[in-house]
């Protein structure tokens, strides 16, 4: 039996493509009219060839697509394991890695333990002007007394200047003339209290008193001031008020950004011309100044802060030379907060060295040391700084205060260091008496 002239075979090649499919490709192959007997072992042969061929074509296939797509696509074949890999982390990771920071930096208010508040501002004015009180009260009191005997008539003793030119000297009444102003005259003009304002820059290495991870950072604080003067209640017995609003914004840590208000009420006491005792009773209250970025946390105007304190003071004056001299302050103070987390007792001592280059300038070197005792929670605090001071008055309504140095201290709490470095500056002018 006489084949056909045209035989199909079929075969099928592997090929790589872009898309990683597979297909057939059917090959028609031709023989020559003139063949009029099929050879089996050709075909045989031919058969054997072709698989050899589609083997061959198909290993250097999977080796084309495994080199094209190791190449082009590297992390394809990592996808699934990283995928299987970061699924448990994208819903439990957060909590475990933001846990903390959302509870330093979302919900917990920033550390209040080393802020500016807690610098003494060396030599207040007002202070200033009580411990020098009584020089000043015994002065006026001998210009009245000198007023009122140039005021009494007095016959001048007789002189053989006048005798021998036959006058007699007689003083001008005094009654015609304006009388001098007394003692009396100026308390009744003095004002009643007087409005300032105050900006000032606070920068350390550890804003936050942080013992693992430092921060260094600084704040602006700028506010107004609203006190009243010394009123007296006996002779070395006085009464002193005022209202603070401070604007705290920090340089970059902008969601720790809070308001202060504060209200305080003091009575002084001059126990002698070089020391002095005061009990002050005060309130502090601070607020957030940025909503949190999370919706469940904190408000712009929630107040994360309120805290009454009762102070008992003694302060001394004590001078050296015409212009060196030493101040000392002691204060015990006893604070009841909101939360009660911050209810603690609180003993302080401070000792300046001061020394006044000109009348307007005064530097000098500062210790202080602060005690904490928590009372609600087993922890206690020591802090200690050493800083210099510069005082420059430049006019009588203004004044520029600068401060640096070192914080030193430890606490029984976990993550709490106040080991650091701290500068500020401050200047203050006096918007007006009333």
């Amino acid at each position: 039996m006489r084949l056909k002239n045209w035989k199909n075979l079929f075969f099928c090649i592997l090929l790589a493509s872009s898309g990683g499919s597979w297909c057939c490709i059917r090959i028609d192959a031709v023989e020559s009219a003139n063949t009029d007997i099929w050879r089996p072992k050709n075909l045989t042969s031919t058969q054997v060839n072709y698989q050899q061929l589609c083997q061959k074509l198909e290993q250097e296939a999977i080796n084309s697509l495994c080199k094209q797509s190791s190449e082009l696509h590297p992390l394809d074949f990592q996808m699934p394991l990283n995928l299987a890999q970061q699924t448990p982390q994208t819903t439990q990771a957060p909590d475990q890695t933001e846990k903390p920071e959302n509870i330093q930096k979302q919900n917990d208010p920033p550390q209040l333990e080393s802020q500016p508040s807690n610098l003494p501002i060396s030599s207040p004015d007002s202070k200033e002007q009580l411990l020098n009180a009584p020089p000043q009260i015994n002065q006026s009191q001998r210009l009245e007394r000198l007023m009122q005997l140039l005021r009494s008539p007095k016959e001048p003793p007789g002189s053989d200047s006048n005798r021998e030119l036959g006058l007699r000297v007689r003083l001008r009444p005094l009654e015609q003339q304006p009388p001098p102003p007394t003692e009396q005259s100026v308390v009744s003009f003095k004002p009643i209290g007087y409005l300032q304002a105050h900006v000032g820059y606070f920068q350390t290495n550890n804003i936050f008193s942080s013992d693992d991870n430092p921060i260094e950072d600084g704040f602006i604080i700028s506010g107004l001031t609203l006190a009243s003067a010394y009123f007296p209640l006996g002779s070395k017995t006085y009464l002193n008020g005022s209202i603070d609003g401070n604007l705290i914004r920090y340089m970059n840590q902008s969601q720790y950004h809070y308001n202060q208000v504060r209200f305080n009420l003091s009575i002084y006491q001059q126990l002698s011309q070089r020391m002095y005792g005061e009990i002050s009773w005060s309130n502090q209250q601070l607020f957030y100044a940025n909503n949190s970025d999370r919706l469940d946390s904190f408000k712009a105007g929630d107040r994360f802060l309120n805290e009454i304190s009762l102070e008992l003071s003694l302060g001394r004056r004590d001078p050296l030379t015409s212009r060196l001299t030493v101040d000392s302050f002691y204060e015990l103070s006893v604070n009841f907060a909101d939360p009660l987390s911050r209810d603690r007792i609180i003993n302080s001592f401070w000792v300046s060295l001061n020394y006044y280059l000109q009348k307007p300038l005064q530097v000098g070197i500062d210790y202080q040391a602060n005690f904490s005792d928590f009372t609600q929670r087993d922890r206690e605090d020591q802090l200690h700084r050493l800083f210099g001071h510069l005082n420059y008055r430049i006019s009588d309504t203004s004044n520029m205060n600068v401060q640096a140095g070192v914080s030193l201290g430890s606490s029984t709490a976990e993550n709490i260091d106040f080991d650091g470095w701290f500068f500020s500056i401050n200047y203050s002018f006096q918007l007006g008496q009333f």
